[in-house]
């Protein structure tokens, strides 16, 4: 297993396969939260690259020259970027529409430090955060995830190739799906929370004693939450069917490499 350290080719070969790992460990879910220290992620694409470098095509380069070698690297970079944050989209969508629920309860101002992302988001989008990390590690993501990266050095060898232009448009068409995948998610309790505001707006037009702010304000949170914890089975499903579409794409943009 350790026989790259004394050959040029096998080491380069390990080389790229550790960019690779890593690069694809530092974006995709689960693995690149800044909850997991940067040492700790770098020692399973460490662990992961020793375990994939067996099984692939090794690569005849004795003498690699510097620039040969950066430009290998930068190629493996930005297949391993690629790959993990469009991985990555699924958990931005859902995020959103739980920043579009908070919104619409009333818990825009009450915002929460989400160490995944390293940003505040509100409560309603960390507690949608944290329900679809569970989900993604219940219904195997995390595996998906490692066969994915298995799977990219069967179509995709290292060493040095030309990356295909159309990914990159392909990466771009994939952004759009982040706030059709936050509409799905969102819907039930989007939907219901719009009408209740219809309805409230139509009750102070009628009785202009109401006391909106006072009246609609507890409604909303207690329709709000009760519509979504009755829409947590749905989002079960949405999103297991989702992230099952996602790693299919993900698939597509190992081919389009």
């Amino acid at each position: 297993m350790f026989d790259f350290l004394y050959d040029t080719s096998l080491f380069v070969t390990f080389l790229m396969v550790m960019v690779r790992t890593a690069a694809i460990m530092f974006t995709a879910p689960v693995f690149g939260s800044n909850i997991i220290k940067p040492h700790i992620r770098m020692l399973f694409s460490l662990v992961f690259a020793m375990i994939i470098y067996t099984s692939v095509k090794k690569l005849d380069i004795p003498d690699p020259s510097g620039p040969m070698l950066i430009l290998m690297i930068g190629r493996e970079v930005i297949l391993g970027a690629c790959i993990g944050m469009l991985s990555q989209m699924l958990f931005i969508g859902v995020q959103l529409g739980g920043q579009i629920i908070g919104t619409q309860m009333g818990f825009g101002v009450v915002n929460v430090f989400d160490p995944q992302a390293n940003i505040s988001i509100s409560i309603i989008s960390q507690f949608m955060n944290i329900a679809m990390i569970l989900i993604f590690i219940a219904v195997g993501g995390h595996l998906l995830l490692i066969q994915a990266i298995r799977a990219s050095f069967d179509t995709i060898p290292v060493g040095i190739h030309a990356i295909n232009p159309d990914s990159f448009l392909y990466i771009t068409k994939m952004f759009s799906t982040i706030f059709v995948t936050a509409l799905k998610i969102t819907a039930p309790v989007f939907i219901t929370l719009l009408v209740l505001q219809l309805v409230l707006g139509i009750m102070g037009r009628m009785v202009p004693q109401l006391n909106l702010m006072i009246v609609g304000f507890p409604i909303q949170i207690s329709v709000g939450m009760t519509v979504l914890a009755i829409g947590m089975s749905y989002f079960y499903i949405v999103f297991e069917k989702l992230m099952h579409r996602y790693f299919e794409e993900v698939a597509n943009l190992i081919r389009y490499f």
